[in-house]
């Protein structure tokens, strides 16, 4: 994340400390603080258009890699196997899921063309 006021990156989640903080974080605008200029400021994970591409929902990381369903624990995990639900995984924080949104249009033609081989 970017910060707007001193244009440096590196800013992270902040804890919800108001109740607007909360109000926000509902409609998925979640506070930040810079590291850089300690400065405080509320913005999504990512934009609106990557809303509807599968993503970390922790992370916002649009960078994920299909894993075996075998490795999701989750209390619906069976439900999403018998579907065939893809089951996902985040590098960068190593979190482990389900989705039934589409991959980023870049990497699925990496999946296609190494399926391919």
């Amino acid at each position: 994340m970017t910060c707007p006021i001193c244009k440096k990156s590196g800013a992270r989640r902040s804890h919800r400390q108001t109740v607007a903080d909360h109000v926000l974080s509902l409609l998925g605008v979640f506070p930040w603080r810079c590291e850089g200029c300690n400065a405080r400021f509320h913005s999504r994970l990512m934009p609106l258009s990557h809303m509807f591409r599968a993503h970390c929902p922790f992370c916002g990381n649009l960078g994920l890699r299909r894993i075996s369903p075998d490795f999701v624990g989750s209390p619906l995990a069976g439900v999403w196997r018998f579907l065939n639900v893809p089951a996902l995984r985040c590098d960068p924080c190593r979190y482990k899921y389900f989705s039934i949104l589409p991959l980023r249009e870049d990497q699925e033609s990496l999946y296609n063309i190494s399926s391919a081989d």
